[in-house]
């Protein structure tokens, strides 16, 4: 099981909108791949941080290549808007420190 995160670094002013388009593209995944439901959260734009960002977080069993054929169209469009508001962006992998693999590991 893996924890993934997509991490925008935003201007203050774009925070809502940019937190509007991953709710959207999160959502397209959700429906077309049947993707576990995304959080979305703002930082430093209400709260103290370094930076302003806006993250979509999210659980998924495994890791796999996203091939374009599986990508939504509406995702697409999405994204290209979203690139027009974002200054950085990464995307985090992080494996979940489940019961069984905590077992199984020590």
């Amino acid at each position: 099981m893996f924890l993934i995160r997509r991490v925008c670094k935003v201007e203050r002013k774009d925070s809502w909108k940019v937190a509007k388009l991953l709710t959207r593209i999160c959502g397209a995944y959700e429906q077309n791949t049947g993707r576990g439901k995304a959080t979305i959260y703002i930082g430093g734009a209400g709260t103290p941080a370094e930076e302003i960002t806006v993250c979509a977080e999210w659980i998924q069993e495994t890791i796999e290549a996203n091939r374009l054929p599986n990508v939504p169209d509406s995702v697409l469009n999405d994204n290209a808007e979203l690139f027009q508001l974002i200054s950085d962006y990464k995307i985090e992998f992080f494996e979940v420190a489940t019961d069984d693999k905590l077992a199984e590991r020590s």
